[in-house]
């Protein structure tokens, strides 16, 4: 059956595509089954089976290969990079020069680089086994619970243990804290900094002429004494959940049944702020930040260049940047049922980025004079420019896409190539499987086939050619060259 199919293939190919030169771009389709392209004088070609599901391009730099959704594959040579995904987001690998790292579900990853790039090497099977290498230190592991150093992870230079709880020490650049059994008691050592705490009881902290931090009874009760610049001091205080404050010289902030009820006020940024309550009604006033929040009705806010509205929240939202060099806008529907976003140096006619996307009916995108359109788009709006969820999934949901730049040039797809069409400069090509395929190149001539060459016309230069029944040779004629058929008359 598989050799009837190939046969099949291969006839097609002999009598239905064009013979073309050495140079000339070719296709041939056989939908849904097959579809090539290659365009030699761009060192490009590509082999789809079965629509979406499995594909090969190679280029001059780049190949790429799929059976979608389990694998896909890219590899450059110009950057001697590589990266597969494997039923993304399960697992993905990610190859270069000095870099090798590996991730399944985000549980077990590795990450492994040539030790003269300065980078280092970590091996995770979260959360029982860790491993890592830091460039110019020894080598760490961990077995949680029982045994093992953990260090660069979760906030902490360093993190030691044994059968945790019963034994953990981590550590900071400032400080390190061991815990005895995690976390009820611990104490803190470090250069000018002591203290100690019996979780949930009682705790503190300080450091000479910087900080005394201390809680009683977590988390109701806490007092925190900062040292700032110019010899001023900030309290922090809260009394859960009736009161909370932090004073200095230039900044007070006082709430009632916290985060409810507050007045802030910032004398170096220059503005005071009410709620009451939040975060339904809140008034910002000052120079640089202003604002007046009334949800779920209106909402204003302004820092600086950066401005965001709410109408109706959460059903309209607009957020803008103005710069001297840049200008930003989005707008939002339903947070992701409608955005448009728009990005413009100024000056400029054109936005620099401008997308658009309405879940699940369509996204559109322009960047730098590229754009593209497709429909539907299920993950898209959720996920804007996530090239792997773009390669992986996108397609098989994409029954119309079209690319096309400011030059005229075009290529457009309808259900997986069931039509499509391509426009570069002057030459125009377009097929609607298995009806019609014409082909009008300004070097090559104009080339018209119905239902896969049962008719065929095709001119070349002042030569004019009609073939019927798939066969090679028919009538042909002189054709005056102060005639010709433009292109995309045989549309």
């Amino acid at each position: 059956m598989i050799s009837r199919v190939f046969l099949y293939c291969g006839l097609l190919l002999l009598f239905a595509a064009p013979r073309a030169q050495a140079a000339q771009s070719r296709v041939f389709t056989l939908w849904p089954v097959l579809d090539y392209r290659s365009a030699p004088a761009a060192d490009f070609s590509s082999f789809h089976l079965l629509g979406p599901l499995i594909k090969y391009e190679s280029s001059s730099t780049t190949t790429r290969s799929a059976v979608r959704p389990f694998f896909f594959h890219e590899s450059s040579a110009a950057e001697h990079t590589s990266t597969t995904d494997l039923l993304f987001p399960v697992a993905t690998i990610d190859q270069g020069d000095n870099l090798k790292s590996f991730q399944f579900l985000r549980l077990l990853t590795f990450d492994f680089a040539a030790r003269e790039s300065g980078s280092k090497d970590e091996f995770m099977l979260f959360p029982l086994l860790f491993y890592n290498h830091l460039p110019g230190r020894d080598a760490t592991f961990a077995l949680f619970p029982l045994i093992g150093r953990i260090e660069g992870k979760y906030g902490r230079e360093r993190i030691d243990f044994v059968l945790f709880p019963l034994y953990a020490r981590t550590s900071t650049k400032e400080l390190t804290t061991t815990n005895l059994p995690w976390p009820i008691f611990s104490w803190v050592e470090g250069e000018g900094v002591s203290g100690w705490q019996f979780w949930p009881l009682y705790g503190f902290t300080e450091k000479s002429g910087r900080y005394h931090k201390r809680f009683f009874l977590w988390p109701f009760f806490f007092r925190n004494d900062l040292s700032l610049a110019g010899d001023e001091t900030l309290r922090e205080t809260l009394v859960f959940p009736v009161w909370a404050s932090i004073d200095s010289p230039s900044y007070q902030s006082q709430h009632l049944l916290w985060p409810f009820f507050g007045h802030t006020a910032d004398r170096d940024a220059g503005y005071e702020e009410w709620d009451f309550p939040w975060p339904l009604l809140r008034l910002t006033r000052g120079e640089r930040r202003n604002g007046v929040r009334i949800l779920p009705f209106y909402t204003r806010e302004r820092i600086d260049a950066y401005q965001k509205r709410w109408f109706l929240w959460p059903l309209y939202k607009i957020e803008e940047r103005d710069s001297e060099i840049l200008t930003y806008r989005r707008d939002r529907i339903a947070y992701f049922l409608y955005s448009d976003t728009e990005e413009r140096l100024r000056g400029e006619d054109f936005p620099r980025k401008k997308r658009v996307a309405l879940w699940p009916l369509f996204t559109y995108e322009n960047k730098d004079g590229l754009a593209r359109f497709s429909t539907p788009a299920l993950l898209e709006p959720f996920f804007p420019e996530n090239e792997r969820i773009e390669r992986n999934w996108a397609p098989f949901w994409r029954l119309y896409q079209v690319h096309w730049d400011r030059q005229g040039n075009e290529a457009a797809s309808l259900l997986w190539n069931l039509y499509w069409k391509e426009r570069r400069g002057e030459d125009l090509f377009w097929e609607l499987f298995p009806l019609a395929h014409y082909r009008h190149e300004a070097a090559v001539g104009v080339d018209l086939a119905l239902l896969k060459g049962l008719f065929r016309y095709r001119r070349s230069g002042e030569r004019t050619k009609v073939t019927f029944l798939f066969l090679p040779w028919g009538p042909s004629w002189a054709t005056p060259a102060s005639n010709p058929l433009p292109p995309g008359a045989l549309r």
